[in-house]
């Protein structure tokens, strides 16, 4: 392979070197498109401030509802020896489940976002290598970088090569006879 590579133009032995990263470059420039809507359901999250609220004044109620089944277990038992009051214990019987329902309902609702949480968590682990390894290819960089601008190179090589990914653009290594940009 040694020999084979100092046959070629250096762009030509120098994108044989990176050729096998290619597919992977691609599968991670499809991530980046990926992003912008990840930002988008952030803006989603918002919906949780007037939930939590709302929580909170349920769990207020619940609290003070407490008192109410204490009442409604002695209603249950007068209105099994006075007729009329079924009727005022079957409606305290019905608000109760109707607000059962509906917490259920609510919480249902959330699975969504508990589920997200999840994959977002499970992400998390997946992508965890990423920042070890670009820091390290940044690191390898420097070893390829033109001493006098070693600096400023490296970080504008790095801008110029995310800002080409986050577009799709090709990262192609070209030479232009003193530096390879990737």
């Amino acid at each position: 392979m040694v020999q084979s590579l100092l046959n070629l133009q250096p762009d030509e032995a120098v994108a044989n070197v990176f050729g096998p990263m290619k597919s992977a470059q691609e599968t991670l420039a499809r991530l980046a498109k990926v992003v912008e809507p990840m930002g988008q359901l952030a803006q989603l999250a918002n919906v949780f401030e007037p939930i939590a609220k709302f929580q909170e004044e349920l769990a207020e109620l619940a609290a003070a509802f407490e008192p109410i089944k204490g009442f409604h277990s002695r209603l249950e038992n007068l209105a099994n020896r006075f007729e009329p009051m079924r009727a005022f214990q079957s409606q305290l019987e019905g608000v109760a489940a109707i607000f059962h329902k509906q917490l259920v309902q609510l919480a249902a609702a959330i699975e969504p976002a508990t589920a997200f949480q999840d994959q977002l968590q499970n992400l998390i682990r997946v992508f965890e290598p990423a920042r070890a390894l670009q820091q390290r290819f940044i690191q390898l960089s420097r070893a390829f970088a033109d001493d006098r601008s070693e600096n400023a190179s490296s970080a504008d090589d790095f801008s110029r090569a995310t800002d080409a990914q986050g577009k799709g653009e090709s990262n192609d290594a070209r030479y232009d006879g003193s530096t390879v940009l990737l």
